[in-house]
């Protein structure tokens, strides 16, 4: 059977453990900067016209901000900073596939005028 002395011991260190605990959930501060990256890449990528080249990772991002900024309003600021920083990760994806995608189709358009320009000479060659 326990005594009074450890029971009381028990009890002053679950204080101190739920103290600690919130103390440190307090001292969090609120994730404003990197709610503001988040929401500038993601309109870098919709600059770089992701909305066309890159729905799903884009659509990701908006998404993960959103949820970020409903965390925020909650004060969960470590779920919030988490899903602004994957936002922030997913908005780059978005913008870098976008970016490739581009550069695929200008490729593709060289190779297509270079085909054609030889198609061109081989039809002057001729006459």
């Amino acid at each position: 059977m326990p005594t009074f002395f450890s029971r009381i011991l028990v009890s002053s260190a679950a204080v101190i453990a739920i103290s600690l605990f919130t103390s440190a959930c307090s001292s969090i501060p609120k994730p404003i900067g990197e709610l503001a990256s988040a929401k500038a890449q993601i309109e870098t990528a919709e600059t770089n016209d992701a909305n066309h080249l890159a729905p799903v990772e884009l659509d990701r991002a908006k998404t993960k901000l959103r949820d970020a900024e409903k965390a925020t309003d909650e004060k969960n600021y470590v779920t919030a900073k988490r899903l602004a920083d994957e936002s922030l990760s997913d908005g780059k994806l978005a913008a870098a596939k976008a970016s490739a995608a581009r550069a695929q189709k200008s490729v593709q358009e060289m190779r297509d005028t270079v085909q054609t320009m030889g198609q061109e000479l081989e039809r002057v060659q001729k006459y």
